[in-house]
């Protein structure tokens, strides 16, 4: 069953705009679509404060982690830190309700 990780960054306006120039960069989403187990991966801007959301659809909750890593060993969390952006990720699955 499709595994849906919802990446919630936590900024400020200087760490959005800095995250939105990352994210559409050569090294930003494009990397994450063409990552393996992703299936679908979505932007979401919160009209309410200055966070930023990825809706994500992957393979495997596994396959998603192994992504974070590799991104964590490639320096997210240090881009993330000298933005004051932080992270939070949650995992959920479709039902039929």
């Amino acid at each position: 069953m499709t595994s849906i990780a919802l990446a919630t960054f936590r900024c400020n306006s200087d760490g959005r705009s800095a995250l939105i120039d990352f994210l559409s960069g050569e090294d930003g989403l494009s990397v994450t679509r063409a990552y393996e187990g992703a299936i679908r991966v979505e932007t979401l801007l919160s009209n309410d404060s200055d966070d930023l959301i990825l809706y994500e659809e992957w393979e495997t909750v596994e396959h998603h982690q192994a992504y974070v890593g590799w991104r964590v060993e490639t320096g997210l969390a240090d881009f993330l830190s000298s933005n004051g952006i932080e992270l939070e990720v949650s995992y959920h699955e479709l039902t039929s309700i």
